[in-house]
């Protein structure tokens, strides 16, 4: 895209809002609604249709995920929370509280080489030392960092604000304090619904919060807790729109990201303020996706979307202005009684893209400074692209087997899902052009009661198809303990084994950056409790 289609794209956002703004005040949606999977089922909440719950809204109606949606894939046997319901009347003020609590504890297992008096052969490590950079390609998930989130909000039919604290780390459980990972307000916008008609339904989020495009799963991020096509954080406004016309429903979604401020020169990357960036510029990304569903059951989407930085303060002061530019489409079949499939297939070129910040994130990497560390290589002058494929399948083999009967997930069950994404690396940098890389794997979770479900997961990750060394693989069965086949609680008992290339690399340090001398662990044994309300 150019700078004309950029200037078009922020333009088109601005204009739609101001339009919408003009149209009489209709019903707010704050958060994510009460969800159904691909049979009808209710996925968490009090029935569909009650007083405590209004009627369910059909699924396949967004191009990405609600931004009051936590952060966090589905948790181990496919539930994925689903928060609150709307208010019904413009005087129906309403006050809400909503969470998620993650907690892992994480042993990784190893031995010293050579024991000197006084040390045991054996050692431990927390949190395990194992390839599973959030920001890499090779992130998979199945070690997950814990995630604490709260979500207030206060509103009507018409307005709602929201307002979410969230952090990585729970300070009783640290053994030292790292501020980074209390997030303290991550999120805080405002929710207007401006038209709602059994037809035409258009709302506004305005605020800082993140837009997440390329979401695998049915209602979450899917297994590796990665949108695929990007994420897009920061302040600004996002239209959400869809307009019903007998079995076809067109949707779309235009807006416009920036952030409230720059990392100043002059201060060190450090610990304390999670390692910024001083070089990258004020950043903003335009963005547009358009798409259609056909009675809830297919969806496709096209997704446009540009980060730039224009910013005089960036340096090198000499560099050009740069950008990422994001193009994608992607599609969803629900198939009832057969399953959820998702595939995406996106390319992102990257252009003199060192300036540009976080505020825009590929598969978690984020910015310029982020593509260049870990696709296109130091000697890129962060010039390249990414050729993304990604694709997951679930199916609930209850589901299907009491078909034609309807099953509401009060009884055994057995869930599988297959997953994968495919990178190939285009890059000015020699040592990183032509890289392919490859994951992919399979979980069955089988539930014989309320209180009890039994998992196993395997994951492969390839980061270099031509290079056999750099490939892990790991094997993980886990038990799930819970008050019930619908519960919001789980504890999960998981043990991993690790299989690791010669070559696998894992991060250390302050910075954390790739160390070649530390041996990752193989054997991972994690204690995980979690619950959402």
């Amino acid at each position: 895209m150019g700078r004309t289609t950029t200037r078009a794209l922020a333009l088109w956002s601005f204009l739609l809002a101001s339009v919408d703004a003009s149209v009489a005040f209709g019903q707010s949606q704050n958060a994510a609604p009460i969800q159904v999977d691909s049979s009808g089922k209710t996925v968490g909440g009090a029935a569909p249709g009650t007083s405590e719950n209004p009627p369910i809204e059909p699924p396949l109606t967004l191009l990405s995920m609600d931004p009051a949606a936590p952060e966090l894939s589905g948790l181990p046997g496919g539930v994925t929370p689903a928060f609150g319901s709307t208010p019904t009347r413009p005087g129906d003020w309403r006050f809400d509280f909503h969470g998620l609590v993650y907690v892992p504890l994480r042993v990784g297992f190893n031995t010293r080489l050579d024991p000197q008096a006084g040390q045991a052969k054996e050692v431990f490590h927390a949190p395990p030392v194992v390839p599973e950079d959030f920001e890499g390609f090779g992130y998979t998930n199945i070690e997950p960092d814990p995630w604490v989130q709260t979500n207030f909000s206060y509103g009507n039919r018409d307005v709602t604000a929201t307002v979410i604290i969230a952090a990585r780390s729970v300070t009783d459980g640290d053994s030292y304090f790292n501020p980074p990972d209390q997030l303290g307000i991550n999120d805080a916008f405002l929710t207007f619904r401006v038209a709602h008609t059994p037809r035409l339904h258009i709302k506004l989020d305005v605020g800082a919060f993140a837009n997440r495009y390329g979401n695998m799963g049915e209602y979450d991020s899917g297994r590796y807790g990665t949108p695929i096509i990007a994420r897009i954080g920061g302040v600004g406004i996002t239209e959400t729109g869809s307009y019903n016309f007998g079995s076809m429903t067109l949707l779309s979604e235009v807006g416009i990201m920036g952030q409230l401020n720059k990392a100043p020169l002059g201060v060190e990357p450090a610990g304390w303020n999670g390692y910024l960036d001083p070089n990258a510029g004020t950043s903003f990304v335009p963005h547009l996706h358009l798409g259609a569903s056909y009675l809830g059951m297919g969806q496709v989407g096209l997704h446009l979307m540009r980060a730039l930085s224009q910013d005089d303060r960036a340096t090198p002061t000499n560099q050009p202005d740069g950008y990422i530019d994001v193009t994608a489409v992607d599609a969803r079949l629900t198939m009832r009684r057969y399953g959820h499939l998702y595939a995406a297939f996106s390319r992102t070129g990257v252009n003199h893209a060192r300036a540009v910040s976080d505020v825009i994130q590929i598969m978690n990497t984020p910015g310029g400074l982020g593509m260049m560390n870990e696709y296109l290589g130091p000697n890129s002058g962060v010039n390249g692209s990414l050729t993304t494929l990604g694709a997951q399948y679930d199916l609930s083999v209850g589901n299907l087997l009491r078909y034609p009967a309807h099953f509401d997930g009060m009884g055994p069950d057995l869930v599988a899902s297959v997953f994968g994404i495919y990178t190939a690396v285009s890059s000015e940098d020699p040592n990183y052009n032509g890289i392919k890389k490859l994951k992919y794997g399979a979980e069955l979770s089988y539930s014989p009661l309320g209180w009890l479900a039994i998992s196993g997961r395997y994951d492969r990750v390839i980061r270099d198809i031509a290079d056999p060394t750099q490939t892990n693989a790991t094997i993980s069965p886990r038990l799930i303990f819970r008050t019930g086949y619908q519960a919001r609680d789980q504890v999960v008992l998981q043990y991993s084994h690790w299989f690791n290339g010669s070559n696998v690399v894992v991060d250390s340090g302050a910075p954390p950056a790739p160390n070649p001398t530390i041996r990752p662990d193989v054997d991972v044994l994690s204690l995980m409790a979690s619950m959402w309300w």
